[in-house]
């Protein structure tokens, strides 16, 4: 049941237990474990369920415009992250569920649970970009909403149909203005780079006016930063990490998948790209 205003969830635990918002066949984690060992279909229902006990707390929340009322800020002591952890939910969360829900809708389950995850995503991605919203997001205060802007960014590369082209017209002008607002935030000689190119990308497949030195930067610098065996330099030193897994091969797959067109240079890089990634 959700909590009254009174009740205030205390920890990111709670917050993941809240009821979803979307029906289906509810997976018990015995269950969820059987299936993940047999294959098949059930090893997919299993990956979903995983997917909804992460995806409704925030989504859920957001489209209502009580995401900021009702998740914890958890964060280590002698920090304070309130101001950029909501941005951080709804962007990797839509970076990461980006291609299921662009997989075509059809009359399965699975099918119907796709389709209304990408409704109650737009209703989501509503509130956070609108400025009389509860839950309008921080995009430009402090360095951390570049990288979650970028995030977002790249769910609306990766969902072209689920996403970006079924935003109401409304939602994709605020969209694109709160992207913008995020080049007030100098990125750093390193991964983040890529932040700021995966934002501009995405204005491009919005149909805005975006920063083409922005991109070339980012792409020119991480191929001069590659030393070899699939792996990048973290800017101009190698850090062993997982920023190449996590940052630096998707985006730069996703930037040059939404720009190689635009310039021989990118077409040509693409093919170097993907072949490392």
């Amino acid at each position: 049941m959700w909590r009254t205003t009174e009740e205030p969830i205390v920890n990111r635990r709670e917050f993941l237990a809240t009821t979803a918002a979307i029906p289906a066949v509810t997976v018990s984690p015995s269950q969820a474990q059987t299936a993940a060992t047999s294959g098949g279909a059930g090893d997919r229902a299993a990956w979903v369920a995983v997917m909804r006990r992460l995806a409704d707390p925030v989504l859920t929340n957001l489209a209502a415009g009580t995401l900021k009322a009702k998740m914890p800020v958890e964060q280590t002591a002698g920090t304070d992250r309130r101001g950029v952890t909501h941005l951080e939910a709804i962007g990797r969360l839509l970076a990461g569920l980006a291609p299921w829900i662009e997989l075509p809708v059809d009359a399965t389950p699975e099918g119907q649970l796709r389709r209304d995850y990408a409704a109650l995503a737009r209703r989501a991605i509503a509130r956070a970009v609108d400025p009389a919203s509860p839950d309008y997001l921080n995009f430009t205060r402090e360095r951390q909403p570049l990288v979650d802007a970028a995030f977002l960014a790249q769910g609306l590369l990766r969902a072209k149909t689920a996403l970006r082209d079924a935003l109401d017209p409304s939602v994709k002008a605020q969209l694109i203005a709160a992207l913008e607002s995020t080049r007030v935030i100098a990125p750093p000689f390193n991964n983040w780079l890529l932040f700021a190119a995966t934002v501009e990308a995405a204005l491009a497949a919005l149909g805005a006016p975006w920063d083409r030195m922005r991109v070339d930067y980012a792409l020119r610098q991480h191929d001069q930063w590659y030393k070899g065996d699939g792996l990048y330099g973290d800017g101009p030193t190698f850090h062993f990490d997982y920023y190449n897994s996590f940052v630096i091969h998707p985006m730069l797959v996703d930037v040059l998948a939404a720009c190689r067109e635009e310039m021989a240079a990118w077409k040509e890089l693409d093919a170097r790209v993907r072949e490392r990634a």
